[in-house]
């Protein structure tokens, strides 16, 4: 599509401009005023100037129209219309304006925080929402985004001149309330987040950070962090220049780790520069390793991904499975935690991986499931994670790279394509595809192929960083938590599964929901017990059962004596 015609320019780079000024109630910043300045878009009537993406996942935007939105420019007031798509992959809102613009564009309007409750669906951690007396959110949920593909030089500034003392205002890209300064494509405002009020952060001295060497990470968050959460600061302030380093990334300067407090949740979602971590009240139960686990996966975000298929696959196999691989590589390669670390995330994922009752479901049904069903949200991580330490395993073993000091030649693929998506590049599987056929062959289109529709992948003979640490098989109960997942949305017991342990253990059909036990944790622990609290005559009754079903499957698993 022919996204806002433009005259010839002899400008290479395009200026956007975002001031943002947060109200407050006697208690909590409440909402924001957004002044939102294009430079001379050019842009022909009737044609989109702007585009905003209505969903992401399954978590709607801010529901704007026409209405809220006051635009104008050099000529005065300019009427922008909204043209929904028509293509279900496609979720970008087009704003059309009704005249040709003149000079610089401007748009003034407000951003209220989503309001949520214990039954609102866990999803990607975009919105805009409250958070002991602040705001956090990704800007993809409140902001549209330029229509015309440029680069363009991003100036986010904060008016924080009626704010209470203590506000402090903080971008993906820096802390205001002075302007911030950041280039890129039209994406850097919407893939990235924004923070507003009571903050605190670690290290607490703004002095020292700015002092400190650059790469440099800061972490940031409202209230009382968790003690489990907490202790683990130091660690994501050293992993970032470390992950800057193997990435190859020059222009890595500083990071941000935004952490918010919700009713229900626990994981992260990766931004340009940040991510954001997310956690409820249940969160302190959380083990070190766990955590170390997610912080690196959703840091590793921030340096690679891959773009969608022509028809609508995310390509989730790479994103989230590459995210794991190195979560459970990395740390240990860069001497932060040792060998059994290692070992216990990779049987983890391979027993999460080896034990799914969905084992063999196309990679693409799952994409369209993933928030509906326990068991597809965990293929693109676990599966992506096998076939990424087998295609390891066989660059290894080909090339003879073994060790701690030796890069495989995977992270040389990765290296390539993150300096390439940095560039700009929309990569997608074919890439992926090019750089692995010198080594393995034409075979491996198949391959990816045969892996993305469910043929379970036989690792043996895989072997992991050292050429004498190879997997061998075992087998395990299949993961079966026995009721269905919009059991916890619904906040009523739905899909019990007649027979199963959780069936066996009192659980039915119909009673209220009080809490449950995360199911990541019983999916890549075996030893781990769903505890499910239910309401029964008026009590509180907790029914508690091993989540597993009476069927074996084989898992890979990583032992040495």
């Amino acid at each position: 599509m022919n996204y806002c015609p433009q005259r010839p320019s002899s400008r290479s780079l395009g200026a956007l401009n975002l001031t943002i000024t947060p109200h407050f109630t006697a208690d909590e910043a409440d909402q924001l005023s957004v002044h939102f300045t294009l430079h001379d878009p050019q842009c022909a009537a009737h044609h989109p100037l702007f585009l905003f993406e209505t969903s992401y996942g399954n978590v709607p935007a801010h529901p704007y129209t026409e209405r809220d939105i006051t635009a104008s420019d050099a000529a005065g007031q300019l009427s922008l219309s909204f043209t929904d798509p028509t293509d279900p992959t496609n979720t970008d809102q087009e704003w059309r304006v009704d005249r040709d613009t003149v000079g610089d564009v401007q748009l003034r309007f407000r951003v209220t925080p989503r309001a949520v409750d214990l039954t609102t669906p866990i999803g990607p951690r975009v919105d805009l929402r409250r958070d002991q007396g602040g705001l956090i959110g990704n800007g993809r949920w409140f902001l549209p985004r330029p229509a015309h593909e440029r680069v363009y030089r991003h100036v986010v500034a904060w008016d924080l001149s009626h704010a209470p003392p203590r506000t402090r205002a903080v971008w993906s890209f820096g802390e205001g309330p002075d302007p911030v300064v950041r280039a890129g494509p039209p994406t850097v405002l919407i893939d990235s987040v924004y923070m507003v009020g009571p903050i605190e952060s670690y290290p607490r001295n703004n002095h020292a950070v700015a002092a400190a060497a650059a790469p440099r990470a800061q972490v940031f968050w409202f209230g009382q962090l968790p003690e489990n959460l907490q202790r683990l600061n130091p660690y994501t302030i050293l992993l970032y220049p470390k992950l800057a380093a193997f990435f190859r990334n020059p222009d890595a300067v500083s990071y941000h780790i935004f952490i918010r407090r919700v009713l229900r949740g626990f994981g992260g979602h990766g931004c340009q520069g940040s991510y954001v971590l997310e956690y409820d009240a249940s969160s302190t139960e959380e083990t070190e390793e766990d955590l170390v686990a997610l912080f690196s996966h959703e840091m590793v975000h921030s340096f690679v991904k891959m773009g969608p298929e022509a028809d609508g696959y995310g390509n989730g196999w790479f994103i989230e499975g590459l995210a794991q691989f190195y979560s459970a590589y990395l740390p240990y390669r860069f001497g932060l935690r040792g060998a059994e670390y290692l070992r216990n995330r990779i049987n983890a994922y391979l027993s999460a991986y080896g034990t799914s009752p969905r084992i063999g479901m196309d990679a693409r049904d799952s994409q369209a499931e993933f928030y509906d069903d326990w068991y597809a949200e965990l293929i693109p991580y676990m599966r992506g994670f096998a076939y990424l330490l087998q295609v390891d395993s066989r660059l290894r073993k080909m090339t003879g790279r073994f060790g701690l000091d030796a890069d495989s030649p995977l992270d040389e693929v990765v290296i390539g394509m993150a300096r390439r998506w940095r560039s700009g590049e929309r990569l997608r599987a074919s890439d992926w595809l090019d750089y692995l056929r010198p080594f393995l062959g034409a075979g491996v289109a198949r391959e990816l192929q045969d892996m993305l529709r469910g043929r379970v992948l036989d690792l043996g003979g895989t072997i992991v960083i050292h050429e004498d640490w190879a997997l061998s098989p075992s087998e395990q109960e299949v993961l079966e938590f026995g009721f269905s997942l919009a059991s916890v949305n619904r906040r009523v017991i739905c899909g019990v599964v007649p027979g199963s342990r959780a069936a066996n253990a009192g659980l039915e059909d119909g009673l209220p929901l009080v809490s449950t036990t995360r199911a990541g944790r019983c999916s890549t622990s075996l030893s781990a017990m769903m505890d499910v609290v239910v309401e029964r005559g008026g009590d509180r009754v907790q029914i508690s059962y091993w989540p597993r079903s009476f069927e074996k499957a084989r898992v890979w698993r990583l032992e040495w004596s």
